[in-house]
């Protein structure tokens, strides 16, 4: 018997077998990978000091982390107002001059994020609101509960040809009012679909936990008023004046600048009789915390956003243009809505973002 030879034979043998279990390994490891590819960019615009957009950023992280993923808040514009917040509850990208700077490899997916990235604020508007950036990216890409930050169409013309240019790349797109569905048909040639803010995707547990071990800044010592008051419209301090003259009420006006402003604004809500505001968000977190609230808006201020509210929660009484005769009575009446819709525009929502999420 050739020694040899059987050597031979018992090395090719080994060898096949090394290269067959690497082979299976490598197929294995490639499946896994597909399958739990879970990295998401969340891009969209960043206000340092507009409660309402940090608290998006974290709504839409908790959702994404509850079904399964890794989100990235991606965004421009980044100081010291609130970055501690977003810091401590998701994952940061900064731009520093271009969203040239991402690359696909670190991204599973990208989501425009809500708020208002379908309006222009500044050269950065087709990354932030159409994904100019990755136009060429081979990944799964989707609009989640976009504005245009008004009631009107603000692109013109070149503006919106590059716009619709950029608008099929997507897998779904999604608008939190339902009143600007039929401005981007008209304009875009899409039909978006209507979905909730993301700050009511979540439950309120989250709110308050950010709250848990927070004291407060002013000590509280009698029943108050919120007061978010964005830009000081004075319509609105005339109708805190007027409603402190009709109850013993005390007031906090809440103030954005403030480096615990997120922190303040959910304790002193949470610990109020009602609220006064002018602000979307203002008006959002109300109904979570399921207070007592007067909102009172500008003629020309995109209404639909308070619209829609109306339509999903049955709060037109308590919705007041400039000037109005205002029923201060409303402000010690319990929240009565429509648990059920919210409820179903939720799965709906939620369902929305899972669709977007399913493997290709």
């Amino acid at each position: 018997m050739n020694i040899n030879k059987i050597n031979n034979n018992f090395t090719y043998k080994y060898i096949l077998i090394i290269v067959f279990n690497l082979i299976i390994l490598i197929l294995i490891f490639s499946e896994w990978k597909n399958k739990y590819r879970n990295r998401i960019g969340v891009v969209g615009v960043r206000h340092e000091v507009n409660i309402g957009n940090n608290l998006i950023k974290y709504a839409i992280s908790i959702k994404l982390k509850e079904l399964g993923y890794v989100p990235y808040i991606i965004g421009t514009h980044w100081k010291n107002y609130n970055i501690t917040f977003i810091n401590q509850t998701t994952n940061l990208v900064i731009i520093n001059n271009s969203f040239t700077e991402l690359k696909e490899d670190d991204y599973d997916f990208l989501i425009v994020n809500s708020d208002q990235t379908w309006y222009r604020y500044d050269e950065h508007f087709y990354d932030y609101g159409f994904l100019k950036f990755a136009e060429n990216w081979k990944i799964r890409k989707f609009v989640y509960g976009a504005s245009i930050g008004h009631d009107f169409w603000t692109l013109n013309k070149t503006e919106e040809q590059i716009a619709k240019g950029l608008v099929g790349q997507f897998s779904g797109i999604s608008v939190r009012e339902m009143g600007s569905i039929k401005l981007i048909k008209q304009h875009l040639g899409i039909t978006p679909t209507f979905v909730l803010d993301p700050t009511f995707l979540i439950d309120k547990k989250y709110y308050l936990d950010i709250i848990k071990n927070y004291k407060g800044e002013v000590p509280i010592k009698k029943k108050y008023i919120f007061i978010y008051n964005i830009n000081n419209n004075t319509f609105v301090i005339d109708a805190v004046n007027n409603a402190t003259k009709i109850f013993d009420f005390d007031t906090y006006y809440f103030n954005l600048n403030n480096e615990s402003s997120i922190q303040n604004f959910i304790y002193y809500m949470v610990n109020s009789e009602a609220v006064i505001t002018n602000a979307f968000h203002g008006t959002v977190f109300s109904i979570i915390f399921n207070k007592p609230f007067i909102t009172i808006y500008k003629r020309y201020d995109a209404i639909e956003r308070f619209n829609s509210l109306d339509y999903l929660f049955g709060v037109r009484d308590r919705l007041y243009i400039n000037g109005q005769e205002i029923n201060f009575d409303l402000l010690i009446k319990p929240l009565k809505f429509n648990h059920n819709l919210l409820n179903e525009f939720k799965k709906d929502s939620i369902n929305f973002i899972k669709d977007n999420l399913k493997k290709e």
